[in-house]
């Protein structure tokens, strides 16, 4: 038992961790995850609070918020390419007992690609403004939440997917920060 709730599936059925975010929908917690799940959170939400904390201070180009945008969309991106390569049905069309609360995507389930952009566009954010990175991690691991609360993916492809996302967010920040670096300080003549 204890594998089927690491694994979070198992080749006949769902692990007990996936059974019990089944067992406890209730009204107003799904519309909260059905409210994080839509596609304004993926990304899009972080990048507007990245352009937010960029105007504080006063930058001209809002780097935080072009480095979340380039997070998420690489992130959407990579994740859609790697669903190409994996067979794994969503949990409704695994186990027909489950019942997705949303639209089924079209697409396999790992990984997730909400979970990467999510994780992804909050990453880059914290690393611009490292004071919102506990609120931002949060918000994505709601949205990562969500999507196995609703029954869309299995916990594996969320976790993938959040792995994903946060590597490509911290590349992207680096990436995004290179010129940021202090030049070295000039040598006296």
């Amino acid at each position: 038992m204890h594998d089927a709730i690491v694994v979070g599936s198992g080749p006949n059925g769902l692990g007990a961790a996936i059974e019990l975010a089944h067992q406890v929908r209730w009204g107003p917690l799904t519309a909260v995850f059905v409210l994080v799940s839509a596609w304004w959170v993926k990304w899009p939400l972080f990048a507007a609070a990245g352009a937010c904390c960029d105007a504080t201070k006063r930058r001209w180009l809002p780097m935080a918020a072009v480095c979340a945008a380039a997070a998420g969309a690489t992130a959407e991106i990579l994740t859609v390419v790697l669903k190409h390569f994996t067979d794994r049905a969503r949990p409704p069309l695994a186990d027909p007992s489950i019942q997705a609360l949303v639209g089924i995507p079209d697409s396999t389930s790992l990984p997730s690609g909400h979970a990467a952009a999510a994780f992804a566009a909050a990453t880059a954010v914290g690393m611009f403004h490292p004071r919102l990175r506990v609120p931002l991690y949060a918000l994505a691991a709601m949205v990562a939440l969500s999507r196995v609360y609703l029954g869309v993916h299995f916990w594996s492809d969320v976790l993938v997917g959040s792995l994903l996302g946060v590597a490509i967010g911290f590349a992207t920040a680096r990436f995004f920060r290179r010129d940021q670096a202090e030049p070295p300080p000039r040598g006296r003549n």
